[in-house]
């Protein structure tokens, strides 16, 4: 059936017709007649006073008359044109175009002031505003000029239900329908409505009124009496007004209301800004249903930036390894491993001939580096003494780690030749053990020996190595000497290998072909197995660790997406929890938009816009709350320090010394799940408001 010719409607002497309509209810097994083959012609400028006893069928009438009900026989004609069978959807939009809505309790949103409820009609009709519909003129039109701003629970029963009467009026409509208008008025109050009722009749608007009283009735044209679903009496009192098709009651800016309003701007305007005021009418109800998405939001946004921090701090101290070079370190074997040896035997690890047969056998080595490390000696100046360590090097240790020589130089091959008994110092310990001066030429006393400082070397990020994989450098407190040197006159308690050769800490090599690393790596342990006969030294692959540090990057974020899940589903089952019991305190005013013109989408869309707004607003204070993941992150280490220095201690190192790392890609991602989250769930709640009966719903007592 095609849309229903509203113009046409306009135009007609006729505002509407019944014949033969009924109204069946089934009660079990029995039927209960509510209507009984009623037959009406209301032309345009009517006044019309039903009366009748309760259970008549004054309010069933009511109903059907209102489109808000179905005949269960019978026709309803407006203009001619059939409408008891229309959609569900063309009945709202023949409620927003053509009917107008007076009720006995008001009906007022009340969260929404005297304005916004008399413009609520023209939210759902789909036409711009004309001057007739703007809220200020119907306002001053009922006398409430005045109290525009005003809320429902601001204004009296007489005032609210002037309201009503304006925003009958919004939609410039066929033909008005008042259920007992004045049931809840006093006397002088009731005059007054009663007054603007007539005015309103007088300049051609058609009503239609129920009601017990008799007072009320003599204002109306015309009076009909039911009687057990049938219609009794049907006394003619007063012809109807003369309705002019010039009348500006009813034509007025017909031009403007065929301008379509746009559906985004209807949105924000009606459902956005609705969404808003909701939310505002129960902030702390608000406040605790965005709280679930709010700590989704915010658990995922930190764990994440934490996680990165992590991964971005093991990753700097792997990548300074070089990601082509092999690290081998020696490392103290298990006591069962040394005893077999003997009773004696107390050296373990790496030696200088393991050193050359790996430069002999292993292929493409393009680079080789080796030290010795003695931790912990103490070293005397003339200004004092501190402790430090003793690293004894080839002159490519500088390369290797980057060091940059802010003094003096660094060692030189012919240092390492001669024994030469000379050694650079760390920035840091040089102004521990020379605060009064420069240190370049001056000695230091290591083990009754006198070693000239011939260079400097600036402070470096050290390599704090918190997996115990054997490349730690802590570069600090380091003395760097010539390894021939530190062999031949550093005293080392167990300074010869298994094989007779001096011992290393540490032999770095750099391979020439990254895809080779594995293999080489494969050999070196096989190599040195074999002629260790126990497991003194650890082979560390910086590339392995890089790529063992991204699967484990990846299985964090899988391991937060996991958690976000369960953050926001649990935020989520929240919100649909309070949208379940907002449906049910809010039946009412879902009966009063229906009556007024919402079609179903309309309901759905207004609860999905509240819940996507909570979620919305949930994920963003959440995104605002995860930039201040590195001050809380401090602040908590910091206070866990002062306060629970056990609890402190326990946490990993690299946990201590991390700075989180905002994931910015994480931002979007998590706002638009959570706002899919208030969708996801909000969707029943909403789709239960939709499909209420808009007859119960307006019965409805909170």
């Amino acid at each position: 059936m095609g849309r229903v010719n509203f113009d046409a409607v306009q135009m007609s002497s006729i505002a509407f017709s019944i014949s033969g309509l009924s109204k069946i209810y089934a009660m079990g097994e029995s039927e209960v007649v509510a209507l009984d083959h009623i037959s009406l012609v209301v032309p345009q400028g009517d006044y019309v006073a039903i009366m009748g006893p309760s259970g008549s069928g004054k309010s069933t009438l009511l109903n059907i008359l209102g489109c808000l009900d179905r005949p269960t026989e019978g026709e309803y004609e407006i203009n001619g044109e059939e409408v008891s069978h229309f959609s569900d959807e063309k009945l709202s939009e023949l409620r927003g175009q053509a009917i107008g809505f007076v009720f006995q309790s008001y009906n007022l949103i009340p969260y929404l002031n005297v304005d916004e409820n008399i413009s609520l009609p023209t939210h759902y009709n789909g036409k711009e505003k004309s001057v007739s519909s703007n809220p200020a003129h119907l306002a001053t039109l009922v006398g409430l000029e005045e109290r525009r701003g005003h809320r429902p629970q601001q204004l009296s029963g007489g005032q609210q239900q002037r309201v009503g009467i304006a925003r009958s009026l919004a939609n410039d409509p066929t033909f008005i329908l008042a259920d007992e208008p004045t049931g809840n008025l006093d006397t002088q109050t009731t005059k007054e409505i009663l007054n603007l009722l007539d005015n309103l009749n007088e300049e051609g608007k058609t009503i239609v009124l129920v009601t017990h009283e008799e007072e009320v009735a003599k204002r109306a044209r015309r009076v009909v009496r039911m009687q057990d679903g049938s219609v009794v009496e049907d006394q003619r009192v007063r012809d109807p007004v003369l309705v002019s098709s010039a009348n500006p009651s009813n034509v007025s800016d017909q031009k403007n209301l065929q301008n379509p309003v746009h559906p985004l701007q209807n949105v924000w305007r009606v459902l956005g800004k609705g969404a808003c005021q909701s939310i505002l009418t129960h902030p702390l109800r608000s406040i605790l249903t965005g709280l679930g998405v709010f700590i989704g939001v915010v658990s995922v946004l930190w764990l994440l930036a934490i996680g990165e921090g992590i991964a971005q701090e093991a990753e700097s101290e792997i990548m300074q390894l070089g990601a082509n070079n092999i690290i081998i370190a020696s490392k103290r074997p298990s006591e069962s491993e040394r005893s077999s040896k003997g009773q004696y035997f107390y050296s373990y690890g790496l030696t200088h001939n393991d050193y050359k047969k790996l430069i002999q056998s292993v292929p493409h080595i393009q680079a080789s580096y080796l030290t010795r490390e003695l931790d912990r000696r103490t070293i005397f100046t003339k200004d004092g003494k501190k402790r430090a360590e003793l690293l004894g090097c080839l002159p490519n240790y500088r390369n290797l780690h980057n060091l940059v020589v802010t003094r003096g130089r660094f060692l030189t091959d012919e240092d390492n030749r001669a024994k030469a008994e000379v050694c650079v110092l760390a920035n840091k310990l040089s102004r521990i053990l020379f605060p009064f001066g420069d240190a370049i030429g001056k000695t230091i006393n290591i083990g009754g020996n006198l070693y000239q400082v011939v260079g400097e070397v600036a402070p470096r990020t050290n390599l704090k190595d918190d997996g115990d994989l054997g490349f730690k450098e802590m570069f600090g407190d380091n003395v760097y000497l010539p390894i021939e040197t530190m062999w031949s006159k550093i005293f080392d308690y167990a300074f010869r290998g298994y094989d007779g050769s001096p011992l290393l800490s540490k032999i770095i090599l750099s391979i020439d072909d990254q895809e080779k690393l594995l293999t080489v790596s494969n050999m070196i342990e096989s190599i040195l197995d074999g002629d260790h006969g126990m497991e003194d030294f650890k082979i560390t692959v910086p590339l392995e660790l890089m790529e063992q540090a991204e699967r484990a990057r990846l299985t964090f974020i899988s391991l937060m997406g996991l958690v976000a899940g369960i953050s926001l589903f649990v935020g989520g089952v929240g919100i649909m929890n309070i949208m379940l019991a907002t449906v049910t305190e809010r039946t009412r005013e879902v009966g009063i938009r229906r009556a007024l013109g919402a079609k179903k989408k309309d309901i759905i869309l207004q609860f999905l816009v509240e819940t996507v707004t909570l979620t919305g607003l949930g994920g963003v204070t959440g995104i605002m709350a995860g930039f201040l993941c590195q001050p809380a992150y401090t602040m908590i280490l910091g206070f866990m320090e002062k306060w629970t220095p056990v609890i402190y201690e326990s946490l990993p190192l690299s946990m201590q010394n991390m700075s989180p790392v905002l994931v910015f890609w994480s931002f979007p991602v998590v706002f638009v799940v959570a706002v899919l989250t208030g969708v996801l769930f909000g969707l029943y709640p909403a789709k239960k408001a939709s499909e209420m009966n808009p007859v119960d719903a307006l019965r409805h007592v909170a």
